[in-house]
């Protein structure tokens, strides 16, 4: 297992992976978000990424905010195509963007987010 914590993620490309799934822990204060992560060269010697699942651990999640849409008669999979953080105001600033289908954001504060990459 690999376990990449708040700033530590600046150095993971997210981007262009896919959402495969959200969900709320630990009393509905944690959001964990499933993704199909597309790897990265420099990793590729530690992690096999056609057998592995990632996750996004977000604790004590506040001021969530979605907004995304569909175009008329599109589907499937939410693409990665931007995922930012920033500390500001003793909180992580999170936000994941979407430009292609559907395009929208996700948007919130959290207290500390990791990244843990598990073999299955």
């Amino acid at each position: 297992m690999h376990s990449f914590i708040n700033q530590e993620l600046g150095r993971i490309i997210i981007d262009e992976s896919q959402i495969k799934g959200i969900f709320w822990s630990n009393k509905f204060e944690d959001l964990t978000v499933d993704i199909d992560w597309c790897g990265q060269e420099d990793l590729k010697e530690e992690i096999d990424f056609n057998n592995v699942k990632s996750l996004l651990i977000f604790e004590f999640v506040t001021e969530y905010e979605i907004n995304f849409r569909f175009e008329e008669s599109t589907m499937g999979a939410i693409e990665i195509t931007l995922f930012s953080f920033e500390f500001k105001e003793e909180k992580w600033a999170i936000e994941f963007k979407f430009r292609f289908h559907p395009v929208g954001y996700i948007r919130f504060n959290c207290n500390n987010f990791r990244f843990i990459v598990d073999t299955i």
